[in-house]
């Protein structure tokens, strides 16, 4: 493995598992059980952590992605296709023996079922990292991994830790998460996991109680858009969402957090307005052929923020005019 030079700053560190998602976008609906339907298009692209990876380097950000890695073609495939797009794996292990998991998505426009094949990598996600110093001004992880010294150390030195849950396949929505919640600055989550982690019956009453454990909490609704409770100043904010016609919404979650990254580190923005422009990202996002595999640039979501008949729309151009001043 690669190892930083000392002094070596990233705006953005991404840490968790990368998935080879083979996702069937344009359904109409999910197929019934023994049915055979047809989707539009197509597409092979990496999921997962590499998602935030991708959005933040197309927001212009330097971005750096630490996934566990296997001996097989796909790994190798994968270093080199974010090699290509400017994407830092020097922080990756590789794992002898093991292959990169894979995710079979089908998606509508307004939702996505998803079957995967996966075994955790053998050494952990992000183990080797506590030999390291670790620098970056936001970094980005799932909370389903155990929180590790080198976390809380970039946390005290001032990285700002934005973490993602998931969903919970065993259903049974444990409360330690809302332990290993203390460890990040931002918890995004949707709103079935606000509401399944808390009891509570709506995603600003979810929000709120998360907030006890986090300092900002964001809860995502679809095409219902956002809620936040910023726990440090009693701000609170819902939104709306920007309409969008997509072919499908895999990748939107990850998307979305990694977006609301970006907004979170421009200056002088309300919370409203940093859910705005996370809303407004994800949307440009979703109206692309191929979605979250080939996000837009911060110059090309100016151009449409200028032509959105949106009345938000002109302030979301200024800020992304003022992304030079993210530090």
């Amino acid at each position: 493995m690669t190892v930083h030079p000392r002094g070596t700053h990233l705006d953005v560190l991404a840490v968790g598992v990368t998935y080879r998602d083979l996702i069937f976008t344009g359904l109409e609906r999910l197929p019934r059980l023994g049915e055979e339907n047809h989707a539009v298009a197509f597409h092979e692209t990496w999921g997962g952590i590499a998602t935030m990876a991708r959005v933040s380097r197309a927001l212009g950000r330097r971005s750096a992605l630490c996934t566990p890695l296997g001996d097989d073609p796909m790994s190798a495939r994968l270093v080199a296709d974010m090699a290509d797009q400017g994407i830092d794996t020097a922080l990756s292990r590789v794992h002898q023996g093991w292959r990169l998991p894979v995710t079979v998505a089908l998606s509508t426009a307004s939702d996505r079922a998803m079957t995967t094949v996966e075994e955790p990598p053998p050494h952990g996600v992000s183990e080797h990292l506590d030999a390291h110093e670790v620098t970056a001004s936001s970094i980005i992880v799932d909370l389903r991994d155990p929180a590790l010294p080198w976390l809380t150390r970039a946390r005290t030195a001032g990285s700002k830790v934005y973490a993602s849950r998931g969903f919970d396949a065993t259903g049974r929505w444990d409360r330690e998460a809302l332990g290993e919640a203390g460890i990040c600055d931002v918890w995004m989550l949707n709103e079935l996991e606000a509401m399944a982690f808390t009891g509570a019956s709506d995603a600003t009453q979810a929000a709120r109680r998360l907030a006890e454990h986090v300092p900002l909490v964001v809860v995502t609704r679809g095409a219902d858009g956002m809620v936040a409770v910023d726990a440090a100043t009693g701000e609170e904010a819902a939104v709306s969402a920007f309409p969008v016609r997509a072919t499908g919404t895999t990748g939107a979650g990850d998307s979305s957090l990694a977006s609301f990254a970006f907004a979170n580190g421009l200056p002088g923005l309300s919370l409203a307005e940093r859910l705005d422009l996370t809303c407004f990202v994800v949307s440009a996002i979703l109206s692309r052929p191929l979605g979250a595999a080939d996000p837009p640039s911060a110059d090309e979501l100016i151009r449409l923020a200028e032509r959105h008949p949106d009345q938000r729309a002109r302030g979301i151009a200024v800020s992304l005019a003022s992304r030079g001043a993210q530090g």
